[in-house]
């Protein structure tokens, strides 16, 4: 800081003498700046700072307050040479802290804005000689308080410890306050650093309810599984997860609120309450009274999709399922680990897995069936799955789903669905045969080069369309026995009285049960059939896609209509619009 005065007198003479006295100093051990010369009616005003001029060249701006006999005076000293800027803030804060008694507002503004001079700035008075001080900044969200100690004037007394939690409370802060931090600091005589001195407390956000499993989610991956002591045993796939009836499958945890969380003033902090979990659907499975607990209703294995927990028996055959094994109809899931050789029927009212593949053999399933291999059906091998199938390639065999069939190549075959059908892989082939689906069929090739009969039919199943005429023909049937249920109530009317009474009593209540069991199953019938009619009329909707070629020889059947294909096309999708069977470039990218 500058050590310096403004000093003002008649002659330029008598204003040096004045400095040199008030610094008890050579003039040559001062540096004299003139501020303004005098003249007849006017003084010299010079400012005088302690140093000489080689040492006085780059000086920072500073003040200093002089307290005299007509009045408290202000002095502001511009910087000099490479010194820095004033800093009004520090001013405000030192005269804020001075306690000066009539402080003269205007009067700081107008010198400050001068940026150098001398000013009366408040009425004489005792010199208050200010001690440590303490300033409290709360953040925007209250989450902390940071203090900031304040240097004493040369004299000024510390600050208490007890002085100090007062500015602090005072300054709204009443909860979290660290008091070893607040000691620290007065203790340490950190000046102009903000510490922090207060922490709110936290909320603890509430816990949402869990699902604990106790059994493995995780995707199978097929891979031998491990039996301990670093071995593996290469016949039990990691296919399926096994559990035994009883066994507890999911357990559940109820969800916490959570506490609230207080500021540094005191307020509360809102905390995040846990949200509740239901335990999952599921099949063949048990719960306790509080729907706490699941657990397995009968042995076999466990799936876990689609928040749905599904237990199914298993039966498991290592290796080949052949003469030696015999045919297999087992309520639940079936898994193969070897093929399926000709000869043999496996049913399951669940999936079916088989690692290899499938020859002349039968297999049928309520759910999906899984061939990691291949259908070489040699003309008898057949597979019928209630969901959906999934193989590597058909070769003369016929394949029935409900769900969506799934392959690489199928070559003079029988494919039928209530979904789709897809041929994707290398090849993503359909040739020869028929393929069926109510859904889309999307291919990469159809039919062969060598313009070999390959029929694609989407929109509705052909076992649909057998089904419709089987009704119509039951329904008229039926229309006709009820026909003669007629006549007979006409006959046994006009032979009442005549008819020996036991038989007629018989003829009576046999026409009666009959026209019962026929009213009931015309009812069924003709609602069958309608669904199946308005399955029919929105059959149009479904399309066939091809990414790569559609040869000639290929036949493409949409709900009624049928285009044949008489040359190759290329990238095409087909599909139904006005009345008849037409194609645009293809929808699709991939055959995924």
């Amino acid at each position: 800081m500058l050590n310096a005065k403004y000093f003002a007198a008649e002659t330029l003479e008598r204003a040096k003498q004045l400095a040199a006295e008030y610094f008890a100093c050579e003039l040559t051990l001062l540096t004299i700046d003139t501020i303004k010369e005098g003249g007849e009616a006017n003084s010299w005003e010079i400012l005088a700072i302690q140093g000489e001029p080689n040492r006085t060249s780059n000086l920072s701006a500073s003040y200093k307050l002089f307290y005299e006999q007509d009045g408290v005076y202000l002095e502001l000293y511009a910087k000099r040479g490479r010194g820095e800027e004033f800093d009004s803030k520090i001013l405000s804060r030192h005269l804020g802290r001075k306690n000066i008694s009539g402080l003269n507002i205007k009067a700081v503004q107008k010198l400050t804005e001068a940026g150098y001079g001398s000013a009366i700035i408040a009425p004489p008075q005792d010199e208050f000689i200010y001690g440590e001080d303490i300033s409290v900044a709360v953040t925007g969200d209250e989450r902390e308080a940071l203090a900031t100690l304040l240097a004493p004037e040369p004299g000024g007394e510390p600050m208490a410890l007890e002085t100090a939690k007062q500015k602090i409370a005072k300054a709204g802060v009443n909860h979290g306050v660290d008091e070893a931090a607040v000691a620290q600091l007065l203790e340490s005589k950190t000046y102009a650093k903000q510490t922090l001195v207060a922490r709110a407390t936290e909320p603890i956000d509430g816990d949402d309810g869990k699902l604990i499993f106790n059994f493995s989610t995780d995707e199978r991956t097929g891979a031998p599984r491990e039996i301990g002591h670093g071995r593996v045993d290469y016949r039990s796939l990691d296919l399926y997860e096994p559990v035994t009836e009883g066994q507890l499958l999911i357990s559940k945890t109820f969800a916490t609120e959570g506490t609230p969380g207080i500021t540094v003033k005191g307020n509360p902090i809102r905390q995040r309450p846990g949200k509740e979990i239901s335990l999952p659907r599921g099949k063949n499975i048990t719960t306790n009274n509080e729907k706490t607990e699941m657990y397995a209703a009968c042995s076999g294995m466990v799936d876990y999709v689609n928040n749905s927990v599904n237990v199914s028996n298993l039966y498991k055959v290592d290796g080949d399922c052949d003469m030696s094994v015999g045919n297999i109809d087992f309520d639940g899931s079936v898994h193969v680990t070897g093929s399926v050789r000709t000869g043999n029927t496996i049913k399951a009212t669940d999936r079916i897995t088989v690692d290899g593949s499938v020859e002349a053999a039968t297999l049928v399933a309520e759910g999906n069936i899984e061939v990691k291999g291949g259908l070489q059906g040699a003309s008898k091998g057949l597979i019928e799955a209630g969901g959906s199938v999934s193989i590597l390639y058909v070769e003369r065999g016929s394949i029935l789903a409900d769900g969506p069939i799934k392959f690489d190549v199928c070559i003079h075959s029988r494919l039928e669905t209530g979904s789709t059908i897809t041929a994707s892989g290398k090849r993503g082939a359909i040739i020869g045969g028929n393929a069926a689906a109510a859904g889309d069929i999307t291919a990469n090739y159809i039919g062969a080069i060598s313009n070999t009969k390959t029929e694609v039919e989407v929109g509705f199943m052909p076992r649909k369309r057998t089904r419709i005429t089987l009704l119509e023909k039951e329904l008229e049937r039926l229309n006709a026995d009820l026909l003669k249920l007629d006549q007979l109530d006409t006959y046994l009317e006009k032979s009442m009285g005549n008819m020996d009474q036991a038989m007629w009593d018989k003829l009576h209540y046999s026409g009666l049960e009959n026209r019962k069991v026929h009213t009931d199953e015309k009812e069924a019938y003709t609602a069958e059939l309608a669904q199946l009619k308005e399955e029919l009329s929105h059959a149009s909707e479904s399309k066939v896609h091809v990414l790569n070629t559609i040869h000639s020889g290929s036949r493409i059947t949409i709900g009624s209509n049928s285009y044949k294909i008489n040359y190759e096309i290329d990238f095409a999708t087909f599909l139904s619009s006005a009345g008849e069977i037409k194609f645009i470039p293809c929808e699709k990218t991939s055959s995924k």
